[in-house]
């Protein structure tokens, strides 16, 4: 991972925390017990955030480029608005969207941060009376 952004991850691992949080005070106020709700948020986070981290890797590798590029051309087609003068072929606006990628490496590695935490908690929650 050497395209990992500090910044970028750190911004990941708070929103994970957020989102952690979140699920956390939901799940005592459901009273699960603190172990529990500790698991259930970092899970939740994991989950979201690798998730989202494995969509914009396959988008990275250019899996949504064709559906993008047929909407681009009938909006285009349909609404003069969206034309931006000469009209380029699939190959083009390829490499046009490939220069403006970001890496999904700190999504990716923030969440499995989470799902690791999730499992320590997990085996506390069934090991610890």
């Amino acid at each position: 991972m050497k395209d990992l952004d500090r910044k970028a991850l750190l911004k990941d691992l708070l929103v994970g925390l957020a989102v952690a949080a979140l699920v956390f005070g939901l799940g005592l106020s459901r009273e699960y017990g603190l172990t529990r709700c500790i698991c259930d948020g970092f899970f939740v986070a994991a989950v979201l955030q690798l998730g989202v981290g494995l969509i914009v890797h396959a988008r990275n590798k250019g899996s949504f480029d064709a559906v993008g590029f047929g909407l681009r051309s009938v909006l285009q087609t349909h609404f003069p608005a969206f034309a931006n003068g000469e009209k380029e072929d699939i190959m083009a606006y390829r490499e046009r969207k490939a220069l403006a990628r970001k890496s999904a490496a700190p999504l990716i590695l923030s969440g499995s941060v989470y799902l690791a935490l999730s499992l320590i908690f997990l085996a506390l929650y069934y090991w610890l009376p």
